[in-house]
C-alpha cells in the first residue's frame, strides 16, 4: 500500500520560506531543496550514500531487537530526501517479518518524488507526506497516519539535525516523540586528535567550494549574485553543546536591491544574509543535550563509510525512560 498525503501546499510553503528569507535575512534550510534543488543535491550526494555500509545498520537494529518479526513498526523519516540512506534497512526489516509502515516526510515535493521512485519496488506500506514538520498541527496529523503502530522510530538521517538551531530542533523532536518511542540520528562526530580535527575543520569550512554547483544554483535562484557579494564563514558556538560549527553567509560588497515574490529588500554594502550551518558533534555532549529532554541514549555505532573523507556516527535514543 502506498499513499501520498498533503499536509500543506507546496506553493504556499515556498512563498512562506522566500518571504522569511527576505524579512529575516536568513535562508530557511528548506529552501535548499525547493526551487528545483532536489535533483541537483543528489547529483553528488548519491555516491556518498552508496558507500555507507547498510549491513552495519541492520546488525545494529538486530542486536537491540527493536523490530522483531510481527511487530507493527512505524519508521518516520523527518526530512527524508530520496529515502536512500534507509532503503536497505527497511528492506531487511520487512523481509525479517516486521509489519513495517514507512513514513517519509519532506517539505520538497521534488524530494518526495525521488523517494517514491527509490522505494517503488519495496513491498511494505509507504506514506509520503508533504509537510513542514515544525508546523503546530504536524504531530497530531501524523498520529492519525501511524495509528496502530506499536513501535515508533523517528529518524533524522543525512545530517539534517545539524542544519537547525539546536534548542529549537531538540525541543521539536521531544514534542513529537512519545514516551517509549525511539529517535534515530546520524551526525558527523568530532575526531579524537587535534590533527584529525584540523582535517575535519578544513573539509567542513570548504563546503561551499566543494559543493559549488549546488550552492551557486541556490544563490542564483535567490538573486544573490557573486558579482555584488561574497560567501563568508562565521565561526560560532552552540553553548553547552560541544560542536564544531560553521555558519556560511552572503555578504554584500555593494548596495543592491533584492526581490522575491512580492517581498523586497535593499542590502547595504557589508550587510549579511545567513545561508546555512554545518556541525560536527562531540557524541557525549550530544547525548547529554538530548538527555535533558528525556531522551535516553540506547547505543551508538559507526558504519563503514568506504572512501569518504569523514566518519558518521549513528545514535539511537529512547524517549521518556531514565537509566
Amino acid at each position: 500500500m502506498r499513499e501520498c498525503l498533503l499536509f500543506c501546499d507546496q506553493d504556499t510553503l515556498e512563498a512562506t520560506y522566500l518571504r522569511e528569507f527576505i524579512s529575516e535575512g536568513r535562508v530557511p534550510q528548506n529552501l535548499f531543496y525547493l526551487l528545483n534543488g532536489a535533483s541537483v543535491f543528489y547529483s553528488y550526494r548519491n555516491e556518498d550514500i552508496e558507500q555507507i555500509a547498510w549491513e552495519d545498520e541492520v546488525r545494529f537494529f538486530g542486536d537491540h531487537g527493536i523490530c522483531a518479526a510481527g511487530d507493527r513498526v512505524a519508521f518516520i523519516s523527518l526530512g527524508c530526501g530520496n529515502a536512500g540512506p534507509e532503503k536497505m534497512l527497511l528492506r531487511r526489516l520487512a523481509a525479517d517479518g516486521c509489519s513495517l509502515h514507512y513514513v517519509g516526510v519532506d517539505s520538497s515535493a521534488g524530494m518526495l518524488d525521488l523517494a517514491q521512485e527509490n522505494l517503488d519496488r519495496e513491498a511494505y506500506r509507504q506514506s509520503f507526506v508533504l509537510a513542514d514538520f515544525s508546523a503546530e498541527d504536524f504531530g497530531e496529523r501524523l498520529d492519525d497516519v501511524i495509528a496502530g503502530a506499536e513501535t515508533r522510530i523517528y529518524a533524522m538521517i543525512g545530517g539534517t539535525f545539524g542544519n537547525f538551531e539546536q534548542d529549537f530542533i531538540a525541543d521539536l523532536l521531544a514534542g513529537l516523540t512519545p514516551e517509549g518511542g525511539y529517535f534515530y540520528l546520524d551526525v558527523v562526530p568530532t575526531e579524537l586528535t587535534e590533527g584529525q580535527n584540523e582535517l575535519l575543520e578544513h573539509r567542513l569550512s570548504n563546503l561551499p567550494q566543494n559543493l559549488g554547483a549546488f550552492f551557486d544554483r541556490l544563490l542564483g535562484a535567490l538573486g544573490l549574485s557573486l558579482e555584488v557579494g561574497e560567501v563568508i564563514r562565521q565561526d560560532r558556538s552552540d553553548g553547552n553543546l560541544q560542536t564544531m560549527r560553521f555558519t556560511f553567509a552572503f555578504r554584500a560588497t555593494e548596495r543592491f536591491h533584492l526581490s522575491c515574490l512580492d517581498a523586497e529588500r535593499v542590502l547595504e554594502e557589508g550587510e549579511v544574509v545567513e545561508l546555512f550551518t554545518v556541525r560536527a558533534y562531540d557524541p557525549e555532549s550530544l547525548a547529554g543535550f538530548l538527555g535533558r529532554r528525556a531522551f535516553t541514549l540506547v547505543d551508538t555505532y559507526e558504519p563503514d563509510v568506504g572512501g569518504l573523507s569523514h566518519r558518521w556516527k549513528r545514535l539511537l535514543f529512547l524517549k521518556g525512560v531514565t537509566g
